[in-house]
């Protein structure tokens, strides 16, 4: 994958994993969130600290951006799949992680967690691989 497909899939999946989990996470899914993760347990911020959050997001969209140009992935619905295991397999791993280290979520949060990121970073793969699946034809 040249410089060029790799800072577009970083851009359009930045923004849009960033669009898709402020929908999923503070809108939809708030209540759940608040109930088992880390503001149940005292620990959560009063204030984010969008920065983090931004590079975070930009760091995920890079690794679907990369399983999306390693797999070969050409359409919104391969990319979708190809974003969806990613997600699942990083969120759920260190979600398990984070639960058998510290008191900060309840036992069902890393599977929920792990579910919704197959819905975030999902979409996030459609719309890179379209995008970068558009630019191969032109």
């Amino acid at each position: 994958m040249d410089t060029k497909k790799l800072v577009t899939g970083i851009v359009v999946g930045g923004v849009t994993m960033f669009a898709v989990g402020y929908l999923i996470f503070d809108m939809a899914m708030a209540g759940f969130y608040a109930t088992n993760n880390a503001g149940a347990f005292g620990v959560g911020r009063e204030a984010i600290i969008w920065l983090p959050v931004v590079l975070g997001s930009a760091s995920l969209a890079t690794l679907v951006t990369l399983c999306i140009g390693w797999s070969g992935a050409k359409n919104a619905a391969q990319g979708f799949k190809v974003g969806g295991m990613v997600g699942f397999l990083v969120w759920f791993g260190v979600d398990l992680i984070l639960y058998g280290n510290f008191t900060i979520s309840t036992n069902i949060f890393p599977l929920v967690d792990g579910s919704l990121e197959i819905v975030r970073t999902g979409i996030v793969g459609a719309v890179v691989a379209t995008v970068l699946g558009k630019d191969q034809e032109a």
